[in-house]
């Protein structure tokens, strides 16, 4: 079991017939620092990339509609986040100053889809300007009365969005807001924040378990694949190394990526980034080790020649089948980031199916030549094959 830290808090918003309507995710350290210590612009990144890449057994939070706080300096950065506009409510909090670049960005992520929420808000005339990208206007309950709140409220009667009562701790302020035409509530009366523990991958393997994702498709989209690739200056760059060697010989440098892919094609691209990214993820040994499985199941149902078999497959299910070995990390928090078939969970989780019997006889050949025992028993050519795999993965090991 992966140890697990944690990754965020949740707490969830209530419609007014206590129903579970979204839940805003708020930031939290290892180390117990706030987001005002690091600052507001990391504790954005920090929760937007634990929401992508932590994995964890509380999968309701991420099932739902998240209000995620935003600084002003990622808003205007144009680094849109990585998640779908209708997965999240970008929550704009009192600390930002409503500037006109700040205005300005907020339009550009209104016109990607994006919905925004004003936080904690005060009706200052300086904010007028978001009112007509905002589809929430939440208001600390703590900090006014009710008088006021409804003051307020009647000032912008015209605003279509849905207004949010937040801090709310008792029965008695959720009905007076509620009889305000307050439709959606949060607080300590509903639930705390509740931190979410888990476990996440580090960026290197999640690229990678994006990049194999993309490559074992049974039809790669080169355009998608060669821009995630470009992504990831490293595997870039290895790989051109790879395709200008003396291994491919071309009349001139080959220097663009989607061009390495035309030159390699999609069987030896699958084969080198496996390598690449074990390689510099893991041993050598444990690298060499998986990838040998993974091409002995390629071979092995190569040599079945049939219909309800793809060879390919079959690597890939060998190559995950070590993933944890290869990479260092846990097998089931990678596979969450892989959209895998249930034939090659069957496959990879109990050796299951056509996939799963050729992974079973190559992880039983592993176990022979490792442990050099009872090898006369074994079919000679399966023996030779297995070698002859090995061999060849050594030589790949020798070029990179």
């Amino acid at each position: 079991m992966a140890e697990t830290f944690p990754l965020l808090a949740a707490q969830p918003i209530y419609d007014n017939k206590n129903r579970f309507y979204a839940v805003e995710l708020l930031y939290r350290s290892a180390l117990n620092l706030s987001a005002e210590t690091v600052g507001d612009t990391a504790a954005t990144s920090e929760v937007v990339f634990n929401l992508c890449a932590g994995i964890t057994t509380q999968t309701e939070q991420y099932d739902a509609t998240a209000f995620i706080n935003v600084s002003s300096e990622f808003l205007v950065s144009q680094s849109f986040l990585p998640i779908e506009p209708d997965k999240v409510v970008i929550e704009l909090v009192e600390r930002i100053k409503p500037t006109r670049a700040v205005v300005n960005a907020v339009a550009r992520w209104y016109e990607k889809g994006f919905r925004f929420a004003l936080d904690d808000f005060e009706f200052d005339p300086a904010w007028e300007p978001l009112l007509k990208y905002a589809s929430y206007i939440k208001v600390d309950v703590s900090t006014l009365t009710l008088a006021q709140a409804k003051a307020f409220k009647q000032k912008l009667s015209g605003f279509k969005g849905k207004w949010l009562a937040e801090r709310v701790e008792d029965e008695a302020t959720k009905q007076a807001y509620e009889a305000l035409g307050f439709e959606l509530f949060q607080g300590y009366y509903f639930a705390k924040p509740t931190v979410v523990y888990g476990t996440r991958l580090e960026p290197s393997s999640l690229q990678l378990a994006k990049i194999l994702s993309l490559c074992f498709e049974k039809e790669p989209d080169l355009t998608e694949l060669s821009q995630v690739i470009s992504e990831d200056p490293k595997l870039s760059v290895s790989l051109l190394k790879i395709v200008n060697s003396p291994l491919y010989p071309t009349a001139s440098p080959i220097t663009r990526v989607k061009d390495v892919i035309m030159r390699l094609g999609i069987e030896k691209l699958r084969r080198w980034i496996a390598l690449i990214g074990s390689v510099t993820a893991s041993s050598p040994e444990a690298s060499r080790m998986v990838l040998v499985r993974a091409q002995m199941c390629y071979e092995l149902a190569k040599r079945q020649n049939s219909p309800d078999i793809d060879p390919d497959q079959c690597y890939f299910v060998g190559l995950l089948s070590g993933i944890d070995i290869m990479l260092g990390v846990d097998k089931a928090c990678f596979f969450e980031k892989l959209p895998l078939s249930e034939q090659t969970k069957m496959a990879v989780d109990d050796c299951a199916g056509p996939m799963g019997h050729c992974l079973r006889i190559a992880l039983k050949l592993e176990q022979l030549v490792q442990m050099k025992q009872q090898l006369h028993k074994v079919d000679i050519r399966l023996l030779t094959s297995y070698r002859t795999v090995s061999a060849k993965v050594q030589e790949l090991f020798n070029t990179i």
